[in-house]
Formats: C-alpha cells, structure tokens, sequence
C-alpha cells in the first residue's frame, strides 16, 4: 500500500508497509522506516493520520497503524514485543530503536494488537 505526499518539489511516493513508525515533532511528522532510514514531511500526525486511514479505508484492508497518543502511530504489523514493566516498544527490525511510552499508551496498542490479530486481551 502506498501514500502519496505533495510537496513544493512535487509528489512523494511512501511505501507504507515499510513504515514502522510515525511521530509527531511540532507541524512536522517524522517517517522511521524499517531500513533505519528517518525521513520528516511537513505536516502534523493528524494529517498522516487521517491520510493513512483512508487509504486502507478505501482499500477494503484493515490498517495495520494505530495512534497511540499525540506523538505516535504505530505499524503493529512490526511491533515484536509491549513491555508493560519498562513502558518499551520494541521492533522487527534491528535497524530502528525501541521506543520508550506511557503505560497507558502501551496498553491501549496491546489492546488494540489483540484485536488485530483476533486474539484475547489480557487484563
């Protein structure tokens, strides 16, 4: 699936399954892709956000992402692991850090994952 972005230097083509993460940095939105490779657009998460629904959303596919909070939106389709105990997010891939946030938003995505892959949630 891919996501088209405009520029003033023209039109981006995004390869959303290789994205592992989008975070929030003021008015723009840091692309982490599963490469290692950081790329930032101009434009909130908001933005990306709604941009990434529709097109799954018009794909008849469920989205792999999930917003988790203000500063993230997550591709589970590369989370290997929630540590609820240290509030870290870890990733296939070797190439991008984990990511260190709330408990609260961990549980949320843990929720969310379980019911991506129609699994039963914990409490």
């Amino acid at each position: 699936m891919k996501l088209f972005i405009t520029s003033r230097n023209g039109i981006e083509v995004i390869n959303l399954d290789k994205v592992v993460y989008l975070k929030a940095d003021g008015n723009y939105t840091d692309f982490y892709f599963c490469d290692g490779k950081v790329r930032p657009h101009l434009s909130t998460l908001a933005v990306f956000d709604e941009a990434i629904t529709a097109r799954y959303a018009s794909a008849d596919v469920p989205s792999p992402f999930f917003r988790m909070g203000r500063s993230y939106v997550i591709n589970v389709s590369y989370v290997t692991s929630v540590n609820l105990v240290n509030s870290v997010l870890m990733f296939d891939s070797e190439a991008v850090k984990p990511v260190v946030v709330t408990k609260n938003q961990l549980k949320s995505l843990r929720d969310f994952v379980a019911t991506y892959y129609h699994l039963s949630a914990q409490p």
